[in-house]
């Protein structure tokens, strides 16, 4: 018999839009289940990520009158840091409970906490907490991607993305510190909704510079993808798409929270940069250069994040989710 599974989510700053791409291809794989999705706010771009109309509530007390209707086998939460209060709340409606990415207290109450964003400094994981690979959902279109196999470009294209916000307009610094490198590269600047800063200033910089350009649309990322030599991006789920194709990637971190996440690191296949506001032009510089000048460097990064199996994972979560709507706990196929 199919199970009643329910995704509850919230947008958060520090997430960004992501959660409600793995909702919606989660959904999708789900296809034998009954499924139902919640969501904190009403905002169009979020529908059209989950290419569904989900319940839509403003506030728990009102979520908590939509929820007390029904029970579900399994409660999925994603979005934001939950408070105990909210945790407290689904479990009161559901079999079992998962969070994704929580650094709220409520994580502890979950049934299964499932770390993509492992901080770095985290050495004892609490008995609750899965830690893996797995636990980011690729979309469709990445895994198109990563089975084609990449043209070198001549110049080298270097695509520059910082999703989730770009609080410190990393875009433009990274822009601006990389046209001012004397050999020839053809530079693309994938500009996304989430963006708050003003575009007509990215623009007025690369006004006179060929081969360089602005591209501002909600694909703008995975539409470069394909013919990108070397990518330069934020340091929260981002790594983990560049990571599912294998590109040569150099990271920085949009605030301290992004700092502390642990995928983008020299063993993975990534540079990372630290705090991208405290970046200096000769770092970011040296950095490009050491991949446009050494080919084996290139190889050692695509090398490494191939073997991270980021391909697999889709059909990992898929599985461990379906284990905990149906409460085989221990046949957990990870």
């Amino acid at each position: 018999m199919a199970k009643n599974i329910a995704f509850i989510l919230e947008y958060s700053e520090w997430k960004g839009y992501y959660p409600f791409e793995r909702a919606a291809i989660m959904r999708n794989l789900l296809t034998t289940e009954h499924i139902s999705i919640f969501l904190k706010g009403k905002e169009q771009h979020i529908s059209e990520l989950l290419n569904d109309s989900p319940t839509i509530f403003k506030n728990y007390n009102e979520l908590a009158s939509i929820l007390a209707k029904q029970h579900f086998d399994l409660i999925i939460y994603d979005g934001n840091d939950s408070t105990i209060e909210q945790a407290q709340l689904f479990k009161a409606h559901c079999h079992t409970l998962v969070h994704f990415d929580d650094r709220g207290e409520g994580a502890t109450l979950a049934d299964c906490h499932i770390v993509a964003l492992r901080e770095e400094t985290q050495e004892m994981l609490p008995t609750n907490m899965l830690v893996g690979n797995f636990s980011f959902a690729a979309p469709s279109e990445l895994l198109q991607i990563a089975f084609e196999d990449k043209l070198e470009n001549d110049p080298p294209h270097i695509v520059i993305a910082f999703e989730d916000g770009d609080e410190h307009n990393l875009t433009y610094r990274t822009l601006r510190h990389l046209t001012q490198l004397h050999i020839p590269l053809k530079i693309s600047v994938a500009i996304d909704e989430n963006y708050r800063h003003s575009v007509e200033d990215l623009q007025m910089m690369v006004l006179s510079r060929r081969h360089t350009s602005i591209h501002q649309h909600p694909n703008a990322l995975l539409s470069l993808l394909p013919t990108a030599d070397i990518v330069v991006c934020n340091a929260n789920y981002t790594p983990y798409k560049i990571a599912t194709i294998g590109i040569p990637c150099i990271t920085a971190a949009q605030n301290e929270r992004e700092l502390t996440n642990s995928l983008n690191r020299e063993h993975n296949g990534f540079v990372h940069l630290g705090l991208g506001r405290k970046m200096k032009q000769s770092t970011i510089q040296n950095a490009v250069m050491e991949f446009v000048l050494h080919e084996a460097r290139c190889e050692r990064a695509i090398h490494k994040q191939r073997t991270l199996d980021l391909r697999s994972s889709n059909e990992a979560l898929k599985q461990l989710l379906l284990d905990l709507a149906y409460a085989r706990h221990e046949i957990i196929h990870i």
